[in-house]
């Protein structure tokens, strides 16, 4: 699959941005549907190996478990994990970057459907572009009420 990003300009400075992205239960804040959010391995979060426990839920019916793993970190500059949904794994990351005053937030997604969900490629480039722009758009509103 095909590497989907997406990104955006935020007033909040790289180091507050990472700050808030370094507490695992905030991305439950800002991933859509993530009615869930935990680190499940010991020691602090936001290190390579770091693993997580998300869910998912839709309708508030629908509950899907998703595992992390924190795949890659520099402070202040990047975070990228890998998951699973079922069967589709993928990996996705924020890139920071000063912009004047703000911070320019890249956000990056690889999808990887397996078994049965291989029939679901044709979609999954429009899934993963709504996925992003939610992501962001989350984690924009997010930060707007941290200040």
């Amino acid at each position: 699959m095909a590497r989907i990003e997406s990104s955006l300009q935020v007033l909040t400075p790289v180091r507050e941005v990472f700050g808030f992205m370094s507490i695992a239960e905030n991305h439950a804040r800002f991933i859509p549907n993530m009615a869930e959010f935990k680190q499940i391995s010991n020691g602090p979060f936001g290190q390579v190996g770091t693993t997580m426990r998300g869910v998912l839920s839709y309708f508030g019916i629908v509950k899907i478990e998703v595992p992390y793993e924190i795949i890659e970190v520099e402070p202040d500059q990047s975070l990228a994990m890998k998951g699973k949904m079922g069967p589709v794994q993928f990996k996705d990351g924020y890139v920071l970057s000063p912009a004047g005053q703000g911070t320019q937030i890249n956000f990056w997604l690889e999808l990887n459907p397996t078994g049965w969900s291989v029939l679901l490629k044709p979609i999954a480039g429009l899934i993963g572009r709504i996925h992003a722009h939610e992501t962001l758009a989350n984690l924009k509103r997010e930060l707007n009420g941290i200040k």
